[in-house]
């Protein structure tokens, strides 16, 4: 889950970032220089994960044989399945036939239409408040703190509590609720009020890295771990899509 709530804690980075590169005076306007320089980012880092990051415990570097059949045997102790090249027919079928394949689905689509306008339009929603374009996004970093906060919180939280997973799900959801409820109904004066709706409306994120772990934890065979994680990540990206709109 660590990859999962650190989307939360870059809400703190990118904003100062971004701030800096808004005061280029360029050939090109101010967002294309912040999308190229966040694209490159990425690219990079991608390679660094390609070349560092292992894809199972049998790739890994730096552990003794003994140690990976440890790892290993932990893997199959589970039923969780390790990592092979055969795509198995039987477990796609029964992904698909599985109601809580589509719950995981649908869960991760309607959370996710929060998150697209949430990660669009934020700082638009507090210019809307009467700040400048620049203050705006220096304005956003304390809700990525929160986010990220919520998301770790939540994590720990599934780890601490057992079987309780959809109740933090369920309380992180009821907060970006609130959220929309304060900002549609508070008064346009109430500018304290309406930032701290702003700062808890990423509570959904939360839900977001429990339900990778409820996803993992329920899968399986190395194919419905990879289909089920897909799913949830496909219902992810339509949210998104479906949010700005």
């Amino acid at each position: 889950m660590p990859q999962a709530t650190t989307t939360g804690y870059a809400g703190v980075v990118s904003p100062l970032i971004n701030y800096g590169l808004g005061q280029i005076t360029g050939s090109l306007s101010p967002w294309r220089y912040m999308y190229l320089v966040g694209g490159a980012m990425t690219v990079i880092w991608a390679f660094v994960v390609l070349f560092f990051l292992p894809s199972d415990p049998i790739r890994a570097k730096g552990f003794t044989n003994r140690e990976r059949y440890i790892a290993v045997a932990r893997m199959q102790e589970n039923n969780s399945g390790v990592r092979n090249i055969h795509w198995k027919r039987s477990q796609v079928a029964e992904s698909l036939l599985d109601i809580r394949f589509w719950l995981h689905f649908f869960i991760a689509l309607t959370l996710s239409v929060a998150n697209g306008a949430y990660s669009t339009f934020t700082p638009i929603v507090v210019k809307g408040f009467g700040y400048n374009a620049l203050t705006s996004l220096l304005l956003t970093i304390p809700s990525g703190f929160v986010t990220g906060c919520i998301e770790l919180g939540a994590a720990y939280a599934a780890y601490k509590f057992k079987n309780r997973r959809c109740i933090i799900m369920l309380c992180c959801q009821i907060q970006t609720v609130c959220s929309a409820l304060f900002q549609w109904q508070l008064s346009r004066t109430s500018k304290g009020g309406l930032l701290f709706a702003v700062y808890i409306l990423g509570s959904f994120g939360g839900t977001y890295c429990v339900l990778l772990g409820v996803v993992m934890a329920n899968s399986a065979g190395y194919t419905k771990r990879t289909l089920n994680a897909a799913g949830v990540f496909i219902g992810y990206c339509v949210g998104n899509l479906i949010g700005p709109l």
